[in-house]
């Protein structure tokens, strides 16, 4: 990993910890979900302003109709005439009603999935703030924002490890 890399790991990261952290800093769950929010788009803003190793603009292309291309080439040409036969054959058996069935399904799905993953998250979140609590910690949240932020640094080292 080069250091530009590490640097944008390094600076997702600890986006990753200040979110943790923001419990011990803001009372409010409005204030708290609206710093969230500002740190979300911190780290959206930092995603699209990298660069790849040749100085290229890694998420945002200069041409957007290579862009475009790119994303039909992602998802399988899906839209695109002729198209796979799969894909025609699919929509014209089922018919719309069951396509918009599989799509609210995907969508409850989702947002059930979501859910559950966020109350997991601040459950195992809670647990090690606690642990830090008991140990004297003054800001537990911010140690257990720490621990976050190495935990998706070395997740992140090691994705490009094994590559």
């Amino acid at each position: 990993m080069d250091t530009r890399t590490r640097l944008r790991v390094a600076a997702g990261s600890a986006l990753v910890g200040a979110g943790v952290a923001v419990n011990d800093y803001v009372d409010s769950p409005v204030r708290r979900a609206l710093g969230y929010g500002a740190l979300a788009l911190s780290g959206a803003s930092v995603i699209a302003v990298a660069q790849d190793g040749s100085g290229e603009q890694s998420i945002i292309a200069k041409d957007s109709a290579t862009m475009v291309d790119q994303l039909r080439q992602e998802i399988g040409d899906l839209g695109v005439t002729p198209g796979p036969e799969s894909d025609v054959d699919a929509v014209s058996e089922r018919g719309p009603l069951v396509t918009w069935l599989l799509l609210a399904v995907f969508i409850i799905s989702f947002a059930v999935i979501a859910y559950l993953s966020f109350r997991l998250d601040m459950a195992v979140m809670n647990k090690i703030a606690k642990f830090f609590e008991k140990r004297g910690a003054s800001k537990p949240y911010t140690c257990t924002g720490v621990v976050y932020a190495a935990i998706v640094y070395a997740m992140c080292e090691w994705e490009v490890r094994k590559k």
